[in-house]
């Protein structure tokens, strides 16, 4: 039987190194692949062309054969043609697990470290505590390493055996016919073996804690911030680092308060006198009081700036500002000596208020 040209399948030249072939078939195989290209027999067998070409040629002594012989099984042999049943074990057909894994030439590894995962709870809190800044103690259920297998899962000093669930195949098949994929055995993690369960931990690697964190909540934190603590999620697997942890911060509103980033605005209401004489005022501000020039002529609707008495900004010595939005208000008039001054400042000030444009 003869076999195709593989180098030219891979579009790779004879003389190519170990890393083109690999880095042709993955070029290809992402092209072909089945999961992306669903019910198109061409790209089907183009997948099957590669994908024996690169068994072949990612094979020292296949490839050798190959380029001495003609065939990858060398001189003499019954060539048995490639079965694509054959690349199923080296990890799955699905799309995600083609590259999984590429490139191990043989051999199941033990299972390496795996991080723990990170936990999120959301904390709410008043506005003076997020102005001031604060400490906050948490109680948390979360995981740590067993100290017994020191998060192996296995029973300490005991030996792995083949692993029951996959008969010490290390995977399971899912699926039937051309789209049949290999799955990672779930219980000894692609091992094929597989030790007692550790009895502290009931072969988990972890044990629940209960915990008390104390978090240092800084001045000026904004709603919605989402803060770090470092290693307080849950605990790794096999030696991996602990996750960590995150707190969704609410801040409870101020009735006085409308805040803007690290500004801060506030209304106030002033009278008729006040706004055309100009006066000052005492106002709140989020660490007691202080007090603000109004200018003869403010207009309601404007903002007077108080300088650095808004909110801090985490991470910088600067503050903030507080905005007072005047909010002049017309006196309802009941007295008849009320009205007749009134006339009298009409005559002496409306004159052209409207102006040109509105005759």
């Amino acid at each position: 039987m003869a076999h195709p040209d593989f180098y030219k399948i891979l579009g790779v030249p004879r003389g190519a190194t170990e890393d083109d072939i690999k880095k042709a078939y993955r070029k290809l195989a992402r092209k072909y692949h089945p999961d992306l290209n669903p019910g198109n027999k061409d790209s089907e067998a183009r997948f099957k062309e590669v994908t024996e070409a690169n068994e072949v040629l990612s094979d020292p002594e296949k490839r050798k054969n190959y380029d001495t012989y003609g065939d990858p099984a060398g001189p003499g042999a019954q060539p048995q043609g490639f079965s694509f049943d054959e690349f199923e074990g080296g990890g799955g057909s699905t799309f995600q697990d083609l590259f999984r894994g590429f490139g191990n030439k043989g051999g199941r590894k033990r299972p390496g470290p795996k991080p723990g995962e990170d936990t999120q709870h959301t904390v709410r809190i008043a506005f003076r505590d997020a102005f001031h800044g604060t400490r906050l103690s948490l109680s948390l259920q979360r995981s740590e390493t067993c100290s017994a297998c020191q998060g192996s899962g296995d029973l300490p000093g005991s030996r792995p055996t083949t692993c029951a669930t996959c008969g010490g195949q290390g995977f399971r098949e899912e699926g039937a016919g051309f789209f049949k994929a290999r799955r990672e055995c779930p219980a000894c993690a692609g091992t094929g073996k597989k030790a007692p369960p550790c009895g502290a931990c009931q072969g988990r690697g972890r044990v629940p804690k209960a915990e008390t964190v104390t978090v240092a909540i800084p001045a000026g934190v904004e709603d919605g911030t989402r803060l770090r603590v470092a290693g307080k999620g849950e605990a790794g697997r096999r030696g991996g680092g602990p996750g960590d942890l995150y707190l969704q911060i609410q801040v409870e509103p101020d009735a006085r308060f409308e805040r803007r980033g690290p500004n801060l605005y506030l209304d106030l209401p002033i009278s008729f006198s006040e706004a055309a004489l100009g006066t000052k005022v005492e106002v709140p501000t989020p660490e007691g009081h202080s007090t603000i020039k109004i200018p003869p002529g403010t207009q309601s609707n404007a903002n007077l700036r108080l300088k650095g008495l808004g909110m801090p900004i985490p991470g910088s010595p600067t503050r903030g500002d507080l905005f007072a939005r005047i909010k002049v208000l017309t006196p309802k008039i009941v007295d008849e000596r009320s009205k007749e001054l009134l006339r009298e400042l009409a005559e002496l000030n409306d004159a052209g208020i409207r102006g040109d444009g509105w005759r």
